[in-house]
């Protein structure tokens, strides 16, 4: 079943709608499997667990030291977000959504790396989440001042408690309202120099029956990535 959000619906309130009707739907579909020797938390137990979770994150309201050393290339001083556009697994294409929208609701430049857009950094991402769970490697992901913050969850957590505007603290504002008048917030354009076709022709000199002549030929383009697509140079 299909949840329809109101347009005026913030990304906060989409995840928490979002989350929640997930929990319900797994709960509904399990709840004639339960048995009587199954134990379950109570209400009262699961609200000082959630409790004690705040309480022991708190420390580091503010602070980035509580967070693994993750840090992505040139993403020392930035906030990086590995993301994907590809809408075939609609949840994650969403929680893609919720969390650029809420970090950007908060006025901070993002650096957004999509991976449905350049296998570059998918591979980066697969290099920097090496050795942990492979739902890891499913975005969004994102770092900040070479830190890992985590994905959709763990993000969306701190933008309810109203920490995460305390971690963001020192990093470039966006202009509000302002798009990049070269690739209109895409980030990426068309190669300049194949015109997205990643192909070129290419003329080789050669000596046939001693004499000087020319020969076509059709290569790989070496200016783009494999959709054709080069950084935009304004904005990258």
């Amino acid at each position: 079943m299909q949840i329809t959000f109101p347009p005026s619906a913030s990304p906060l309130c989409r995840y928490r709608l979002s989350k929640s009707f997930n929990t319900v739907a797994v709960c509904q579909g399990n709840e004639e499997n339960l048995s009587p020797n199954v134990s379950i938390t109570s209400s009262k137990e699961a609200s000082n667990s959630r409790k004690s979770d705040v309480s022991r994150d708190s420390s580091y309201f503010g602070s980035l030291d509580g967070f693994e050393k993750i840090c992505p290339p040139n993403g020392e001083q930035k906030l990086v977000i590995y993301t994907t556009t590809l809408r075939g697994v609609r949840k994650t294409f969403e929680d893609c959504n919720a969390v650029r929208s809420a970090i950007e609701g908060l006025g901070f430049l993002v650096f957004e790396r999509d991976i449905s857009m350049d296998r570059g950094f998918r591979d980066e991402l697969r290099e920097l989440m090496k050795g942990k769970d492979r739902s890891e490697l499913i975005p969004p992901r994102v770092f900040l001042k070479g830190r890992y913050l985590g994905g959709v969850d763990e993000v969306m957590r701190r933008v309810e408690e109203g920490s995460l505007g305390k971690l963001l603290q020192g990093l470039p504002r966006t202009r509000g309202g302002c798009v990049c008048e070269g690739c209109g917030g895409v980030r990426f354009l068309p190669c300049f120099t194949c015109n997205g076709s990643c192909k070129m022709v290419v003329k080789e000199e050669m000596l046939v029956g001693g004499k000087q002549g020319d020969k076509t030929a059709l290569v790989r383009c070496s200016d783009c990535n494999e959709n054709g697509l080069v950084f935009c140079p304004m904005c990258s």
